[in-house]
């Protein structure tokens, strides 16, 4: 299995460095373009069609691996492949593969169209809702203490939220996709410390996906992966983490993927509470986010990226450990977590931290501020 980790790593990575290029031109001759103005940062067109790229990378990785695993003999110094119908196999990773991936692309199509076209965010809200619940009905859910139809609802909700939470994240250049290469990286050890081959295989995918990706997404970045990427990390984000099993059973345990997207749950929930205490609806753009504060604090955006990125890892690392700890150790974890999350927030919540959440309203969270720009370092 070791040999198919690192196979579909570099199959995934390999792809995406290759077909991140190919889209960007092709973006960049039909101009399908993010446009500076508004609440954008951003001083020149920047294609976006990045996330196609990535999502297609990811997905033939990850099916031609797990295929030529399946179907390939190695006896002495011959190789012989049988390529056998997936209709006759009963095979569960392979039925898990179809579906996970197959509702993943539905949702960057929706990012796609709303890319392209734009949608409304009642008829997001209503696919991404069909979509949750159908990964949720197929069995992928939490599983707790707590009567079965809660963990269905938390499940779906959690799906609903973390992927609406990396679409939020994606406002700087190499964040979601460093976020999600981190927190694949730490759902990967896990997985493989709990003999968990599908989670582990489809974390060490998107690992590679997403650090292909950031060759050209890290500041001054060259192309955008558009919803159409963020929608499609964070439904895969939200399944690693439902995913996510432990051989200890203990109650802290239960929070470990929260932990490990922490920075994504931080960003969300700053930036919600930010705009609903300005009458603002939490789905326009602005200028509100971790790292726009972060920049306001004077770091560049590479450093803020990095910044956060470093946070990421390291809860990453707690998140390992907090996977295999017992209840008393992992009440520790959790608290030390709570109190560095209440201690950043407390920073970038200054005054000197906040930045203009320029909206399609107008309205801003202070006033007499200068607007961000996306300086080179």
């Amino acid at each position: 299995m070791s040999v198919l980790y690192f196979a579909i790593f570099i199959g995934a990575t390999a792809m995406s460095l290759v077909l991140v290029p190919v889209v960007r031109e092709y973006a960049r001759s039909r101009e399908i373009q993010d446009v500076p103005g508004g609440h954008k940062s951003h001083t020149a067109p920047v294609p976006y069609l990045g996330g196609v790229a990535m999502a297609v990378a990811f997905s033939l990785a990850m099916v031609l691996g797990v295929l030529l695993q399946r179907n390939i003999t190695i006896s002495g110094q011959q190789i012989s492949l049988n390529i056998e119908s997936l209709a006759f196999r009963s095979d569960t990773l392979l039925r898990e593969l179809v579906v996970v991936i197959g509702l993943a692309l539905v949702f960057s199509l929706m990012g796609l169209i709303d890319d392209l076209r734009g949608l409304s965010p009642r008829l997001r809200f209503a696919v991404g809702f069909v979509l949750a619940t159908s990964l949720v009905a197929y069995g992928v859910r939490l599983v707790s203490p707590l009567p079965d139809t809660l963990d269905f609802v938390i499940s779906v909700v959690w799906i609903l939220g973390v992927t609406n939470a990396f679409n939020l994240l994606d406002n700087i250049d190499g964040l979601a996709a460093g976020t999600a290469a981190v927190a694949a990286g730490a759902f990967f050890f896990i997985a493989v410390m709990n003999d968990q081959q599908n989670g582990a295989l489809f974390a060490i995918g998107l690992a590679g996906a997403m650090l292909g990706f950031l060759r050209s997404n890290f500041h001054p970045a060259t192309i955008y992966m558009g919803d159409a990427g963020s929608l499609f990390i964070g439904f895969l984000m939200a399944y690693l983490g439902l995913k996510m099993r432990t051989n200890v059973d203990e109650i802290p345990q239960l929070f470990a993927p929260i932990v490990v997207l922490g920075v994504a749950v931080l960003d969300t929930t700053i930036v919600v509470v930010s705009r609903v205490r300005r009458g603002v609806s939490p789905f326009t753009g602005g200028q509100d986010h971790l790292s726009h504060r972060l920049r306001r604090l004077g770091l560049s955006v590479r450093r803020a990226v990095t910044t956060l990125l470093l946070a990421s890892t390291a809860l990453g690392v707690l998140a390992v450990g907090l996977s295999e700890a017992s209840a008393a150790i992992g009440y520790w974890f959790l608290g030390a977590v709570a109190v560095s999350g209440v201690m950043a927030t407390v920073v970038l919540t200054t005054k000197v931290a906040r930045v203009e959440a320029v909206a399609s309203t107008g309205e801003s969270d202070e006033t007499n501020v200068t607007p961000i720009r996306r300086d080179a370092v």
